[in-house]
């Protein structure tokens, strides 16, 4: 079954997409361009989230803002560094720095931003043979330039600005527009893997879950976690399953299961509440 990866999707709709897309196609034509960059994810606490978990802790469809983030560097050595609005980058970063060629810096409070974003301002500042540049939320710097640079200057900014990549969740507004397209991309990510939603807007589902093909998901059903739904399950309407497997050709019928392995081909009647479980047909 597939595992939900985003690496490559977009939707973006902004004058600078020819760009993009010509940046990309070259990009992927080609070995990976970010084998000797090293990634630096800077957590900054936004205040407009209060309660005891950080802005940049707090979770989208099963993953952290952070972890969000992390998924578009693929296999780049990644440090995360708590830090504050008002403090210096190049302070911040300088004692953490690699002998790898590029030191890719981007905020947590990005979760939006996709792989194919990042590789396309990689590209941007390989291409040109810059040593920094700035993006509307976050740098790409050559390494030894970045080692003994006093000051930032970075002339040149590519027109990415406003694209759905760098939206900024700083508070309860943000968020939910974040939450909204995150949504959207792991429910297309299914419907492409042969998922059939009778109501996706009344369904919410992890970015961990997998599901298999020719699954029938009625509404408010809410797949967490680590949940593995197998082909041709029936999710009828109003079911939770939290970290738990369902075998193929099973049907369930409102009804709660957490930790718990369903074999395949069985049906599990309204109003069961499942935990730790084996369920055979």
């Amino acid at each position: 079954m597939p595992i939900l990866s985003m690496d490559y999707e977009t939707e973006i709709s902004n004058d600078s997409l020819d760009e993009i897309d010509t940046m990309w196609s070259r990009t992927a034509q080609k070995a990976p361009i970010d084998s000797d960059v090293a990634v630096i994810i800077l957590k900054i606490h936004h205040p407009a989230f209060t309660g005891t978990t950080k802005s940049f802790d707090t979770k989208i469809f099963g993953k952290t803002m952070t972890e969000w983030v992390s998924l578009a560097f693929d296999k780049c050595p990644i440090l995360e560094i708590e830090t504050t609005s008002q403090a210096d980058v190049l302070e911040t970063i300088r004692p953490y720095l690699t002998e790898h060629t590029y030191t890719a810096v981007f905020y947590a409070d990005t979760p939006l931003f996709r792989r194919k974003m990042f590789l396309t301002c990689l590209d941007f500042v390989q291409s040109r043979g810059m040593n920094v540049c700035r993006f509307e939320r976050g740098y790409i710097f050559r390494t030894d330039y970045v080692r003994n640079a006093e000051r930032l200057y970075s002339a040149t900014v590519p027109n990415f600005e406003g694209l759905q990549d760098f939206l900024i969740v700083c508070d309860m507004d943000t968020l939910s527009q974040a939450q909204a397209v995150l949504k959207k991309r792991i429910l297309d990510f299914h419907l492409k893997n042969g998922v059939q939603f009778v109501d996706a807007n009344w369904t919410s589902i992890d970015a961990d879950v997998v599901i298999g093909e020719n699954t029938i998901i009625y509404p408010q059903n809410v797949l967490q976690g680590k949940t593995v739904i197998g082909n041709n399950v029936i999710l009828q309407v109003g079911n939770t399953i939290i970290d738990s497997a369902i075998g193929d050709g099973s049907t369930i019928m409102n009804s709660v299961i957490v930790n718990s392995k369903i074999t395949p081909n069985s049906k599990i009647e309204p109003f069961s509440y499942i935990n730790k479980g084996v369920i055979k047909k």
